[in-house]
């Protein structure tokens, strides 16, 4: 059994909300990618779907510093 067939205790949503929290709002996407990776079996590719999510929803805004480098914000809790 592989890691992407079992549930997560915590949606990757509410674990990317709580560490943007964390670190006060704001947070480079690899940090965050770290963080999470320390908590959760996730990959690079799944984060980066999760933020669309979230800044299709107004939670999040997300701006490119770089070619693959971005910056997330936090604008509202959901």
């Amino acid at each position: 059994m592989t890691a992407s067939d079992t549930w997560r205790s915590l949606p990757l949503h509410y674990a990317i909300i709580e560490e943007l929290e964390r670190k006060g709002g704001s947070a480079k996407d690899v940090d965050l990618y770290k963080a999470l990776r320390d908590k959760m079996d996730i990959t690079f590719a799944e984060l980066l779907h999760a933020l669309m999510k979230l800044e299709m929803q107004g939670i999040v805004y997300v701006s490119v510093l770089k070619e693959n480098l971005r910056n997330v914000e936090l604008l509202r809790k959901p």
